[in-house]
């Protein structure tokens, strides 16, 4: 199990590089869109709107395609059948991307009405429609080099198309005064280069056959899963999209603004650990020590996930103040700790339902998804129009935390893991403790209030130990961690260690 730790720890973290360069590129052009000169605090509503429209689109585009060939690529029954089954899902991928922009392309008009009230910005979408279809067929790239443990692979193309999508977004905002559709033109052209560049590298990996018993099963499997995708980018848009019913588009701009920030953690974190496990979660099933690997996964990664909330809700105040380019923007950093917290639970949802995804009840994780949005509906409608954006993030945090309850209740009955409970809890209540009292500390002047929401940050694992968190073992773990790269001589060589043999299986 060691073995196992160690290599999704480097896996995590060598995608935690690509991935917190994704929000790096996300801070950078965070003064370009609340910049006055370029857009409005409208302009930056109406460009969360787009972004979420796009997240719900790829959700039905990618159809489970992905998440159906991690399941299948390490299946033992069918490991004579990898690249015809990456074939049958990338030339599959392909085909559903172009039905969608034809059937698409007719109707941005409509859409541009249904969202903003004029059709002012059909262009706008069909651009957006394109980068999209691209986007999801990356998505079927990507995954390959995830289930292969191409780590390094997969960091330094999408970091390459990240500079990409920066360089020429920045160009045709600044020089070419393209606006939001200048955005959605870089992301196109980003898009449009990964594919080829890594199309010899998926060339490579196909067989180009089609097996109707095997692609039947997987689409079956991936099926529910779109459903419960579909339901899940819906879940994420509902709260900013009631905004825009029920209140101001001011509040939708406001509120994403503070869901930027607290989304780093799930896209650094959380979603990095879950790219580094999606391969051994198959992996490891019935291999010795495995329930005690899910088990670890969950704490260990809730423990890195908690002392980032506490950082990010400590320093939302600062953050938001050095990163928009307007003042009606800082009343965000209020909304930060409570959007980073329901992160926490986003967290234990995808860490503790392995039982579903092993069992193949993925019809559970849908009927699931479908009744938190359904919840979360309920709750903007009744929460917004009394507390504005605070109720947002209100009905956020709740239905993430009903959400997770849901799928771990079901996934134990059907899969026990002996999850750490207690311990979690620990590290849920002292961390909140901890990430709400810098709401308390923004009067004070700014070096005294930095050094205070340091000492509180660092305190963070010290007080789990008083609570008796720690096992021996992780003691020593530690301390071993702390020498090893406390060492800035050996710098060279630790960082060289973190890259991960691509022939490993």
């Amino acid at each position: 199990m060691l073995k196992a730790i160690k290599q999704s720890s480097k896996d995590s973290l060598v995608y935690g590089l690509g991935n917190m360069a994704v929000k790096v590129v996300g801070f950078i052009l965070i003064p370009l869109y609340t910049n006055p000169d370029f857009f409005t605090v409208e302009d930056f509503g109406i460009l969360t709107l787009l972004d979420l429209s796009s997240l719900v689109l790829i959700s039905l585009m990618a159809s489970a395609l992905p998440q159906s060939l991690v399941r299948w690529y390490w299946d033992k029954d069918h490991t004579d059948h990898r690249k015809q089954i990456f074939f049958m899902s990338f030339s599959a991928q392909i085909a559903i991307s172009v039905i969608f922009i034809v059937l698409l392309f007719p109707l941005t008009e409509q859409i541009s009405l249904l969202l903003f009230e004029t059709p002012d910005w059909s262009e706008v979408i069909r651009v957006m429609v394109c980068a999209t279809a691209l986007q999801a067929i990356n998505n079927i790239i990507n995954m390959l080099m995830r289930v292969q443990s191409r780590s390094f692979l997969y960091t330094v193309t999408n970091l390459s198309k990240l500079l990409v999508v920066l360089i020429l977004t920045i160009f045709l905002i600044t020089q070419k005064g393209a606006g939001i559709k200048g955005i959605y033109i870089a992301q196109a052209t980003g898009n449009l280069l990964f594919i080829a560049f890594l199309s010899g590298y998926a060339v490579r990996n196909c067989t180009p056959s089609f097996n109707f018993n095997i692609f039947r099963a997987m689409t079956g499997y991936g099926y529910p899963l779109m459903i419960g995708n579909f339901a899940a980018a819906v879940l994420a848009a509902i709260d900013r999209f009631s905004l825009n019913s029920l209140s101001l588009l001011r509040f939708v701009a406001i509120y994403s603004l503070a869901y930027k920030i607290a989304s780093v953690l799930k896209l650094v974190i959380v979603d990095s650990v879950k790219m580094a496990l999606a391969p051994l979660i198959i992996k490891k099933i019935d291999t010795p020590g495995d329930k005690r690997f899910y088990s670890k996964t969950l704490l260990y990664s809730s423990f890195v996930l908690m002392t980032g909330i506490i950082g990010i809700s400590l320093f939302s105040y600062e953050i938001i103040r050095l990163i928009s380019g307007s003042d009606a923007f800082w009343e965000a950093y209020m909304l930060v700790p409570l959007l980073s917290v329901s992160v926490f639970f986003v967290n234990m949802r995808e860490t503790t339902n392995y039982g579903l995804i092993i069992m193949k009840k993925t019809g559970i994780i849908s009927a699931v998804v479908v009744v938190s949005g359904i919840l979360n509906i309920g709750l903007n409608i009744l929460l917004i129009p009394r507390f504005d954006v605070m109720g947002a993030a209100s009905a956020t945090i709740v239905t993430n935390l009903i959400y997770w309850f849901a799928c771990y209740y079901f996934s134990q009955r059907i899969w026990y893991v002996p999850y750490e409970i207690r311990k979690v809890a620990i590290l849920f209540i002292t961390g909140v403790a901890l990430s709400f009292s810098g709401l308390l500390l923004s009067d004070i002047s700014i070096i005294p209030r930095l050094i205070l929401k340091f000492v509180i940050l660092g305190s963070f694992p010290f007080i789990l130990y008083l609570f008796s968190f720690y096992e021996p073992a992780e003691i020593q773990a530690i301390r071993g961690f702390v020498s090893k790269w406390s060492d800035l001589k050996r710098l060279r060589a630790n960082l060289r260690s973190l890259r991960p043999n691509d022939d490993e299986d």
